[in-house]
């Protein structure tokens, strides 16, 4: 957008420094031009190129007519007296019963009154410029147009033709209608080529508008006329350049250096002001300040030669090569913006509790996938490449090689599958029917799993999304400690009963075991009706219940939670629980039970035990 200001600004100051073509001038030229396009002796590529240079002649004039728009809405019509003299010699020829000639007259007053409505349309735009945006300026150019062209009715060629073929006479007057039906027919054309090119123009006529207020450039056109002036413009006149232009030039460079410059010591103390480290700034002024300055020092460049060349009309030469490089420059000064942020906050970032380090990881590289397609895009639009079609031919190409590439694509909607659902993270300990490790890295394709025998394995995301996956480390408290301890039938009932109750009076004030009276910090706010202690991993019952008469044994069920989740942590909790329900069991007078077989033999009153 910079660049097309620019560009604006530039051929607006020529066109106030040096006198534009009046209106008249500009139809009668481009009525030249209708009639070389309609030329059947040039080849298709020279009639491309009369279009090309037709368009770059609309863009010129446009801006010119602009720059100067308070002198020619102040001129008068000039077509006035011409009409009044053509009526009258209609109105003498047609009292003559000269059918010719009144024919002739016909059409070269509706030559006029056709050049009087390019007149009026290119006034009432300049008008509409006054408005208050250039929302309002493109509705209302189309409102002109539609309004004009509606009324507008075209002359009918056959019926002149039609007579002087039944004259079947050749005389001036008659020579003089059939230049003059010519002549309309190339007026009618640029009648059409007009319209679609001030429609195309809105924007620049707008921003012109806008700029022709400036005392500015006012300024500047009385370096030209002073004695300094038009004595050093003889000599510059030669390289393209006058006192102005050169005074303009210098302008724009100075207000981009100062620019630069202030943002760059805003930049500086913003970093100052937050702390960041030097090693930082360094890093931040190698990826991020240096490409900056190439941008502006192009810029620069860009200027000069739009100031001191006419290359508006160059076509891929200087205009497109100057647009590429700008679309590569800034991609690149994005994607070393999101980069440098990461690079900067990566330890911020591991210890966020907010930020997942695979969602990071996955935000990067779709960040910088997404700046090298739009790069792409930009550049093939630049070269006039037809999206629609092109985005078209992909969608086909695109269904044979998604076929081909399905397996890829579904690992890549099951990474997406398993970061939405928050299945699992970096580091968590997930078991899954072949797998049991630590999760390292969530990719694109596949996660890697280290196992708990130190060896990384691959497993595609579109198993990991499609297939049950155990998460132990998606608990806050209460890892599960469960056993069933059977003891021996001589065992007294009264022993028993004391025995659970002291069991679970000590599972119940043990320090590392959880209960109902185990605090926990949760900051987490859910937007959805869930139970908060299930979906955070909370688990605090305690039960210990004599269970079962078995075969060789009276079992008594114990299950509780340790506080920590820790492995080692809760390993040393087990075992502590372990040794007191021993040492309980030995003051009750219980044995643990064993396996074994009893015979009855109901003749003895004892029961032998084998």
């Amino acid at each position: 957008m910079f660049k097309k200001i620019a560009i604006i600004f530039f051929l607006f100051s020529a066109s106030l420094l040096f006198a534009s073509d009046t209106l008249d001038d500009f139809i009668i030229k481009q009525s030249e031009v209708e009639s070389l396009l309609l030329d059947s002796n040039l080849t298709l590529d020279e009639k491309v190129l009369i279009k090309k240079e037709q368009e770059s002649s609309y863009d010129k004039f446009f801006i010119g007519y602009v720059a100067n728009d308070d002198e020619h809405l102040e001129s008068r019509n000039p077509y006035t007296a011409l009409i009044n003299r053509l009526k009258l010699s209609l109105n003498s020829n047609k009292y003559q019963n000269n059918k010719t000639a009144s024919y002739r007259d016909e059409v070269l007053l509706k030559s006029l009154y056709t050049r009087m409505m390019l007149r009026e349309i290119l006034h009432e735009t300049l008008q509409a410029t006054k408005g208050t945006s250039r929302a309002f300026f493109k509705e209302k150019v189309n409102d002109i147009l539609n309004a004009h062209l509606a009324k507008y009715q075209p002359i009918e060629t056959k019926k002149y033709l039609s007579f002087i073929s039944e004259q079947n006479s050749s005389s001036p007057i008659a020579d003089a209608l059939l230049k003059a039906l010519k002549s309309q027919e190339y007026l009618e054309n640029v009648v059409n080529t007009f319209s679609s090119s001030l429609v195309s123009n809105s924007s620049n006529i707008y921003i012109t508008s806008r700029i022709s207020g400036s005392k500015f450039l006012h300024l500047l056109n009385r370096f030209n006329t002073t004695s300094f002036g038009l004595e050093a413009n003889r000599y510059l006149s030669m390289l393209g350049l006058n006192v102005a232009k050169l005074v303009l030039i210098a302008s724009v460079i100075t207000f981009i250096f100062l620019i630069n410059r202030i943002l760059g010591f805003i930049i500086n103390r913003i970093l100052l002001h937050f702390k960041i480290r030097q090693e930082d700034i360094d890093y931040i002024n190698s990826h991020i300040t240096n490409l900056f300055n190439v941008i502006t020092s192009i810029l620069i460049i860009h200027i000069i030669l739009i100031a001191t060349m006419d290359i508006s009309s160059k076509g891929f030469n200087i205009n497109t090569l100057f647009s590429i490089v700008y679309v590569v420059l800034v991609s690149m000064l994005f994607y070393r913006l999101g980069n440098t942020v990461i690079a900067m906050r990566t330890e911020q970032i591991k210890k966020s509790k907010v930020l997942k380090n695979e969602v990071v990881n996955l935000v990067v590289k779709v960040h910088n996938t997404l700046i090298i397609l739009l790069a792409l895009i930009v550049i093939l639009r630049i070269f006039g490449v037809d999206l629609t079609a092109l985005l078209s031919g992909l969608g086909i190409a695109g269904a044979a090689v998604a076929f081909a590439a399905k397996d890829s694509i579904a690992n890549i909607f099951g990474s997406i599958s398993i970061l939405a659902g928050e299945v699992f993270e970096q580091g968590d300990w997930i078991e899954t029917k072949e797998v049991n490790g630590t999760v390292v890295e969530i990719g694109l394709r596949a996660t890697t799993i280290r196992t708990f025998d130190n060896a990384l394995i691959s497993i595609p995301n579109s198993e990991l999304a499609n297939f049950s996956v155990k998460n132990w480390s998606r608990r806050s408290i209460g890892r599960m400690i469960k056993m069933n301890i059977g003891v021996t039938y001589q065992s007294n009932f009264d022993h028993i009963r004391s025995a659970i109750s002291q069991i679970r009076t000590m599972l119940k004030t043990h320090p590392d075991v959880a209960n109902q009276d185990t605090k926990y910090h949760n900051s987490y706010r859910e937007s959805r009706l869930v139970s908060v202690e299930d979906f955070k991993g909370v688990k605090r019952s305690t039960l210990v219940y004599m269970d079962a008469f078995e075969d060789s044994s009276i079992t008594i069920f114990i299950e509780c939670f340790s506080r920590s989740v820790d492995r080692e942590d809760w390993l040393k909790t087990k075992e502590d629980i372990l040794f007191k329900i021993a040492d309980i069991l030995a003051k009750n007078n219980l044995e643990f039970a064993y396996p074994s077989l009893s015979v009855y033999n109901p003749d003895k009153k004892t029961t032998p035990s084998t």
